[in-house]
């Protein structure tokens, strides 16, 4: 079952008080996470690919502003049972204060919160591929053009949309990640 996965995913990577933490909140506000959801796509300029450093910051808006405890997630995404993003393995978390971790990661991440699947880039990286893809056939059917954030109920989402949880993102990755988006912003200029 799908729950368990979590729970033990969780568990594993963030320790039993973090679990304890998140299962405690099963109902989270529609108008709270599209809130925090709207700001997010404002803040990070679209781009294929960007979907740990959005979910990082989702959950670090989630978790400042609305006080929901929020997990990042990363996992495989499989439409009609084909993967199109597959986690072969966590992320590298930094070994001290500053260090950069460069790398290729080809999974996929998404925030959880109280059941919800929050996942901010899925539209961005469909919309953003020129070919024809799985991915963005699956969107365009089910979903349309021009939406901005999945916001659902695991048991909601469409028939052939699998989210596969791997690994949950712990503080020192969070924190790594949200030094890199923030490096972006100055960049961009947002």
């Amino acid at each position: 079952m799908r729950t368990d996965a979590v729970k033990n995913i969780i568990c594993r990577d963030r320790g039993g008080d973090a679990y304890e933490i998140y299962s405690a909140y099963d109902n989270p506000s529609p108008i709270d996470l599209g809130e925090a959801a709207r700001r997010m796509l404002n803040t990070v300029p679209p781009s294929f690919g960007a979907c740990v450093m959005i979910s990082a910051g989702l959950v670090a808006a989630l978790n400042v502003h609305y006080s929901i405890p929020a997990v990042a997630i990363l996992g495989d995404l499989k439409i009609d049972g084909v993967d199109v993003f597959k986690c072969k393995g966590n992320i590298p978390v930094p070994s001290y204060d500053g260090e950069i971790v460069t790398g290729q990661w080809d999974g996929h991440c998404w925030v959880e919160v109280g059941g919800v699947i929050c996942d901010l880039s899925i539209f961005r990286s469909a919309y953003a591929t020129t070919k024809p893809s799985l991915l963005k056939q699956f969107v365009l059917n089910n979903f349309g053009e021009g939406k901005g954030a999945l916001l659902s109920r695991y048991e909601d989402l469409p028939s052939g949309i699998d989210f596969i949880p791997r690994y949950a993102l712990v503080d020192s990755q969070l924190r790594a990640i949200l030094e890199g988006l923030s490096h972006q912003a100055e960049v961009t200029g947002k």
